[in-house]
């Protein structure tokens, strides 16, 4: 009896660690060998490692199994190496069969984990979006089609949104075709490199916190509120990490239309006359009755308020207002606008930016005073007439003496030279 017991007691044991190499390329595998060995099966086409270090304490030495050393600085291009305080996580593509060390103070506590076939999955996204839109967007990465939940790997994993415009290479492909046969090919080739390298524009990055739009923290679901700020167009949509943990991708191909609704604001000058916004829904792109929207309003002095409306049936615009409380100072609106697209059935949300604007007084208009300026105007006029008038006269006047002067001078010289011709008798 007691020869079977320690049978059992040795030869379990090493059963068990015969068969954990097999287990590895089947799910997360913690090694806790002294020497801090793993091997990796002849089937895995991608591996992940995550190392945890005592502190303080440098990135380890990964070894391969032909003596070849790795750095976090220094390695092949087939890993990506991400290294975080007291932690390393190294991704390899088709990792060579056989038995791999890593080098460094690994901690005794956690050691080695080991994460194989690793997959990001994402909802697809709708074929038509919207100019402004905001949606909800999830994607989950999953190890052998099941959720991976290690937290210390997805606390550093950074999942973004890319769209790649579409529109503008299509363009410039039959911008190329209308050219002349003679143009150079190196120029072609030029052009070519120029219209495959669109300039990528970040729309969105994952989250797994619980915040906002993501409902549950740490539960492998990464969320976005995708705000699809772009130019309507055509875009590849990609869904990559960008941190250097490992390298997934998920593309599509999507059409952004202009937005189906548009907004305009009134300012009011007046006390008694209220700011409005007014928005308009397309009837041709959305079910009439299904627009609603949300503001949140703020003026000088005063707490910020909350405004909601929703249209009536077969209406297609809101109006919703707030009065002018004729406080001097600055203010500001923003919300959201909610309707449906009447093609897809498809519930559209949309971000209203925020909008600041200023309140001033009002200007009173002094009616007496521009009276009594338009009096004086007139006041000043008619002086300069009569100033005008007494010129006149003067001049006239001096004109008439001297005239009269000059003939009585004139006069008397007629009248003396006839005196000297008279002959005494």
């Amino acid at each position: 009896m007691l020869r079977r017991l320690w049978l059992l007691i040795f030869y379990v044991p090493l059963c068990t660690w015969i068969l954990i190499p097999s287990a590895w390329a089947q799910a997360e595998a913690r090694l806790t060998w002294l020497d801090n060995r793993f091997r990796v099966d002849p089937e895995i086409e991608q591996i992940t490692f995550v190392v945890t270090r005592e502190q303080p304490s440098q990135s380890v030495v990964l070894v391969a199994p032909d003596g070849r050393k790795y750095y976090a600085d220094r390695h092949a291009k087939t890993m990506s190496w991400y290294t975080d305080k007291g932690m390393d996580i190294i991704s390899i593509t088709h990792p060579m069969a056989g038995p791999w060390q890593a080098l460094g103070k690994v901690s005794i506590n956690n050691s080695i984990r080991f994460i194989s076939n690793i997959q990001l999955q994402a909802e697809p996204l709708p074929a038509q979006l919207y100019q402004t839109e905001v949606l909800k967007f999830s994607a989950q990465l999953t190890q052998n089609k099941q959720p991976l939940l290690l937290r210390d790997f997805l606390d550093r994993v950074q999942l973004k949104v890319v769209f790649y415009p579409l529109t503008s290479i299509l363009s410039n492909k039959s911008n190329k075709s209308n050219k002349s046969n003679k143009s150079n090919k190196s120029n072609k080739s030029n052009e070519s490199n120029e219209s495959n390298d669109p300039t990528p524009i970040e729309v969105g990055q994952f989250a797994d916190d619980g915040q906002e739009y993501d409902e549950v923290a740490g539960d492998g679901i990464f969320t976005v509120a995708l705000n699809v700020n772009v130019e309507p167009g055509k875009y590849r949509v990609e869904i990559a990490s960008t941190n250097g943990v490992f390298k997934r991708a998920v593309e599509q191909t999507v059409l952004v239309y202009p937005a189906p609704i548009t907004t305009s604001f009134v300012q009011s000058h007046q006390p008694l006359t209220s700011h409005s916004v007014n928005i308009e829904a397309k009837a041709d792109q959305t079910l009439a009755g299904s627009l609603a929207a949300y503001l949140v309003v703020k003026q000088p002095q005063q707490k910020p308020r909350i405004i909601q409306r929703s249209s009536h049936r077969q209406q297609s615009h809101l109006v919703l207002t707030w009065p002018n409380d004729a406080q001097i100072g600055k203010a500001w609106w923003r919300g959201w606008a909610y309707v449906t697209d009447s093609l897809t059935q498809r519930e559209l949300v949309f971000r209203l930016s925020q909008q600041n604007y200023t309140q001033v007084a009002a200007v009173a208009v002094d009616f007496s005073a521009s009276l009594a300026q338009q009096q004086a105007k007139q006041q000043l006029i008619i002086q300069n007439e009569q100033q005008q008038r007494l010129l006149w006269v003067v001049i006239t006047n001096i004109v008439i003496v001297i005239s009269v002067l000059v003939v009585l001078l004139m006069w008397r010289r007629k009248r003396a030279v006839q005196s000297d011709l008279i002959v005494p008798k």
